[in-house]
């Protein structure tokens, strides 16, 4: 494993993270004070385009597996078409997509509950710029493969720092000089959908030179196979969408605009979480796809065990941070408007099956490499129907409400990802079946361990102002990665570790 290109990749991929994060919990509570009620539309709008992407990533979703394993088998007229081939697709669906997403615009306001705070007008203008987001982001989507296919994730950040920066910019520019309105959040990801494409091209051509498009190299037995393959991501996607894709749909449609903004706006941290897991376990992707095409089964593994512990070192702290300190976190951040307790309580469930599956998020990539997709996604789908199905159940029985509805979520990922996931991913490896067991048992001992050195900042301190949030977090944090140090590295990443900060040291003093 290329551990310094590895480094450098998750640096960039956190940085660009880290934008917009921020950006996220900045807008949330700013739209939520103006425009109460609404906010939970942009996350609907959302699931339309993921159920849209539903078919889309019957095509996209193996289209970087093989163009990365011809380009490192030195197969490069095999790359370009199935390059052009998946371009001149994407526009077709593009096209195709814009027709039933116009229908959802113009009828929006008989299938949800308009809030009277709102204007149908502002939502169904947000609603289009966010499906026209959609378009353009399939069309160029082919762009990416090129940092992707050359272990150059540094490079996909760049573009998309500086689209998120557009993002920014625009945000700023429509919230403090003109009436708010909600559809600006719509125009802006627009406009950092075609920044990004831009900088991604460049890319392509400075990664990929030889790497045209050419309606020449179009091949429908390219697309059939990509298709033939991708469609059990597609049921994949479906599954994930019944598992929580749902949720702020359902809450509208059943209890209230009221309940939808609640459970969206209590989704915000557990969706950064997951945003943040799939970033880390992103990084490793190529290197793992690349092991794979040149058929190095013990790097593979060395890859996906690296990939582990350093997915627990990361990941536990935000988890455990969130548990410790999520109620005081929701009391300053958006207690005015909503219930800080009830946002606790469903935050908590929306994270519980990070619990879990925190240590185990590359072995999703594990499928796709060795084209073992099919199995993964028939439990998915599975599970994600029988989610909705316990969800009306329990609102038609109950009066558990929301917590209901993000509840099931949680209970079926957690039995999906302990019984299936771990062992599926061991046999398509074709290594023993409790081989990734370890790494569910560290990680829980790690999230353990950061909450028993957060909790006694939170019982014995009144964390009543960011101030002190952030000074407890100033603190706990570091204590946080002290622990995880001896809990998660083995003795040879210590020694690694401890060698650079020596060598940095020296450096330094040497200066």
């Amino acid at each position: 494993m290329n551990k310094k290109r590895v480094v450098i990749n998750m640096a960039a991929q956190l940085m660009s993270f880290g934008v917009s994060m921020l950006l996220s919990f900045v807008l949330v509570r700013f739209i939520d004070e103006r425009i109460p009620n609404s906010f939970g539309f942009t996350d609907i709008a959302n699931r339309f385009v993921s159920a849209a992407q539903i078919v889309v990533s019957a095509l996209n979703t193996m289209a970087s597996r093989f163009i990365t394993i011809r380009i490192h088998r030195n197969e490069e007229e095999e790359a370009a078409q199935y390059f052009s081939s998946v371009f001149f697709s994407n526009v077709i669906m593009a096209v195709v997509f814009m027709l039933p997403a116009l229908l959802v615009v113009f009828y929006l306001g008989s299938i949800f509950q308009i809030p009277a705070e709102a204007e149908l007008s502002d939502i169904q203008l947000l609603f289009f710029f966010i499906f026209l987001n959609f378009t353009i982001s399939i069309v160029t989507s082919v762009f990416s493969i090129a940092s992707y296919s050359k272990d150059r994730l540094d490079l996909s950040s760049v573009a998309t720092v500086l689209g998120e920066t557009v993002r920014v910019l625009v945000l700023a520019v429509c919230y403090l000089c003109f009436r708010p309105y909600l559809f600006y959040v719509g125009c802006a990801s627009v406009a950092s959908t075609v920044i990004q494409a831009a900088v991604n091209l460049r890319f392509t051509r400075k990664l990929l030179p030889d790497m045209k498009l050419r309606i020449s190299n179009f091949r429908w037995s390219k697309v059939k196979e990509l298709v033939s393959l991708g469609a059990w991501n597609s049921v994949t996607r479906l599954g994930q969408l019944l598992l929580d894709g749902l949720n702020t749909s359902i809450a509208n449609i059943t209890i209230s605009a009221a309940a939808m903004t609640t459970v969206s706006i209590s989704n915000q941290v557990p969706t950064v979480i997951s945003n943040l897991m799939g970033t880390i376990a992103g990084v490793f992707n190529p290197q793992m796809t690349i092991a794979y095409a040149k058929e190095d089964k013990k790097q593979l593994l060395e890859i996906i065990g690296s990939a582990d512990r350093i997915m627990i070192f990361l990941l536990s702290i935000p988890i455990a941070f969130l548990t410790v300190f999520g109620r005081s976190f929701f009391t300053l951040w958006i207690g005015g408007t909503q219930d800080p307790d009830v946002l606790y309580i469903l935050a908590m469930l929306s994270t519980g099956n990070m619990f879990v599956s925190a240590s185990i998020q590359v072995l999703y990539h594990v499928f796709l490499i060795t084209k073992k997709v099919k199995l993964n996604s028939v439990v998915i789908v599975l599970s994600g129907a029988l989610t909705v199905l316990t969800v009306f159940i329990l609102l038609n029985t109950t009066n558990l409400g929301v917590y209901a509805i993000v509840g099931s979520s949680m209970v079926f990922g957690l039995i999906r990802n302990l019984l299936f996931t771990p062992l599926y991913a061991a046999r398509c490896l074709k290594v023993k079946w409790s081989t990734f067991y370890g790494d569910i048992i560290l990680g829980l001992l790690s999230i353990g361990a950061v909450c028993l050195v957060a909790l006694p900042f939170e019982l014995l301190i009144d964390i009543d102002s960011w101030l002190k949030l952030i000074g407890v977090g100033v603190v706990a944090g570091p204590l946080a990665l002290v622990v995880n140090f001896f809990v998660v590295l083995r003795k040879t990443e210590r020694e690694m570790v401890l060698g650079m900060l020596r060598k940095k040291i020296a450096r330094h003093h040497d200066a």
